[in-house]
């Protein structure tokens, strides 16, 4: 039960972090203040636990979130490095 509960938490505040950045970069079309290996590392990182957690644990809404927040990892990734090429 707790662990649902912090788990719904983590899932929240990860997605309620990443839209704002997402948002600003679809509006600007600029991401020249970006960390473009920041990003490649957070993409590492969230796939490196979605494989974690689909191959060690059994737990559908932990496989759920890792492979959203990679989702999202990615789509950041994907925005700034489209936007630098367009300068």
């Amino acid at each position: 039960m707790l662990g649902n509960i912090l788990l719904g938490v983590v899932t929240t505040c990860t997605f309620v972090s990443y839209f704002p950045q997402a948002i600003k970069l679809i509006k600007t079309k600029k991401s020249t203040d970006l960390s473009v290996n920041s990003w490649i590392l957070w993409v590492i990182s969230s796939l490196c636990y979605s494989l974690y957690a689909m191959l060690v644990s059994k737990d559908i809404m932990l496989i759920i979130e890792t492979s959203l927040e990679t989702t999202f990892c990615l789509l950041i990734l994907t925005l700034a490095l489209k936007y630098r090429k367009n300068k």
